[in-house]
């Protein structure tokens, strides 16, 4: 079959100073490509297509199935390329976390497509193309979903060695760049699956609480194509949690440096997660930024959020991290019912006390598929408002609206967390000092102007 899978437009033509692969369409791609199928990925998004030129894309391309990625805050635009897609293609297939939430209730907002696939999708979209391209019945394909039928996913692949590398030869690279790296060739890769950790705000939908790992030699042999064919020097690793088994990292760190490669890389890892020993292989094998969810200042905050982690650790993970000579970066949530708006302010001052070469504030929201989302909506704290950070994508943001916070408090808090921690002459200074050159001067620049605008805006300061 001809498959053609899209990444959609964005909703406006400005610059991204943030834009990354579609991966989960070169994994679904690498997949059906081992079949025999003739496959093409339109990464629209990165392409900077409006959507009359993303219309004349489909129109030429007459591919006998279409398959489009989403994610909740750009559903928007999934149901538009639908939409789009419609006249163009004999079949019309997404997936992703978002369909795997809402299932058949996706259906109602988009009668234009003809099939889902919820939970992993690489070995459920292969059966599907080859049940459709037979002729065959395809309600027995584990995790498909229709208007009037679901069926369950199928289970974990049981060695995530065998899933082929994602189509990266599809893709164009050249155009995959990351805000804090200016002028690299970025890629993302995904070293694990799945998270042993609770967090009543994170969505599981796709690969559950269960942690599966490729061996450290596939991770390895991976990353040695990315370097060597791609001529990529800078990689995020997007595993919800890289540093969860120390033995493993090491393996992977110590290969690096056995096979000569060279480039740089992101990963996200957890305070309680991490040693000494651990931090300095990763600071010989290239990791320059490590991200912590750090979520609270408060330990009735954290608590709440069930991360099962304390301020001293914090504390620690960050100071052990520097020693390291590895940048930390800190995740921080707003908003939290149980805490008040003088313990946000003190999320805030921690957020200070740890000084983070960045810092990612955003508003506690409850997503679909979550315990938080069951428990906003049991109580009645569910609503929709204008509460971004600046480099949301989402039109309006899921909060809590509960006894200590209104609309107006967490916009009000969201915009004072951003100006107490970036417009402080220190971190300004220090940003300054850090520049090597034209093109990280120009992306500090850009992220400075976005913050500047978004601060400043109508929107934000009401």
């Amino acid at each position: 079959m001809k498959v053609f899978l899209i990444n959609p437009p964005p909703r406006n033509l400005t610059r991204e100073e943030v834009m990354i692969p579609p991966l989960g369409l070169a994994y679904l791609a690498s997949s059906i490509e081992l079949d025999g199928h003739k496959v093409r990925i339109l990464d629209a998004f990165a392409l900077g297509l409006g959507w009359s030129e993303f219309e004349e894309e489909v129109k030429r391309e007459k591919a006998d199935l279409i398959g489009i990625g989403g994610m909740t805050p750009t559903i928007d635009n999934t149901h538009r390329a639908i939409k789009i897609c419609r006249p163009h293609a004999r079949y019309i297939v997404t997936g992703g976390p978002h369909f795997s939430v809402h299932k058949q209730d996706f259906f109602r907002d988009c009668p234009d497509l003809d099939f889902g696939i919820a939970g992993e999708g690489e070995e459920s979209f292969r059966v599907l193309l080859e049940r459709l391209e037979e002729g065959k019945d395809p309600w027995d394909v584990p995790g498909l979903v229709g208007p009037e039928n679901f069926n369950s996913p199928a289970n974990f692949k049981k060695n995530l060695d065998d899933i082929p590398f994602p189509a990266r030869h599809l893709l164009p690279n050249h155009l995959y760049r990351y805000a804090l790296w200016p002028g690299k060739k970025v890629t993302t890769m995904i070293t694990s699956r799945g998270c042993p950790y609770r967090c009543i705000f994170c969505d599981k939908s796709i690969f559950g609480s269960r942690w599966q790992a490729r061996s450290p030699r596939n991770v390895l042999d991976e990353m040695e194509k990315v370097v060597r064919d791609f001529g990529i020097d800078s990689m995020i690793l997007y595993d919800d949690l890289f540093t969860l088994n120390k033995e493993r990292v090491i393996e992977i760190c110590q290969g690096i440096l056995e096979r000569g490669l060279r480039f740089r890389w992101k990963c996200e890892g957890r305070v309680d997660r991490i040693d000494e020993e651990m931090l300095a292989w990763l600071k010989k094998a290239g990791c320059s930024l490590i991200a912590y969810g750090v979520e609270s200042g408060n330990q009735v905050g954290i608590d709440y959020l069930q991360k099962g982690i304390t301020l001293s650790q914090i504390r620690r993970a960050f100071a052990l991290t520097r020693q390291a000579g590895i940048q930390p970066m800190a995740y921080f949530i707003l908003g939290i019912p149980v805490e008040t708006y003088a313990q946000g302010l003190e999320t805030i001052r921690f957020a200070k006390e740890l000084n983070p070469d960045y810092a990612q504030f955003s508003i506690l929201s409850p997503f679909p598929g979550t315990k938080l989302y069951e428990e906003a909506k049991a109580k009645g704290w569910y609503q929709e408002v204008e509460a971004n950070n600046p480099f949301d994508k989402d039109q309006k943001r899921p909060v809590l609206i509960s006894e200590h916070w209104s609309e107006e408090r967490l916009r009000k808090i969201l915009r004072q967390a951003h100006r107490s921690f970036y417009f402080r002459p220190s971190y300004v200074l220090r940003k300054l000092r850090s520049i090597r050159g034209f093109k990280q001067m120009q992306s500090l620049w850009g992220i400075g102007c976005g913050l500047l605008r978004w601060y400043f805006s109508k929107g934000t300061s009401r």
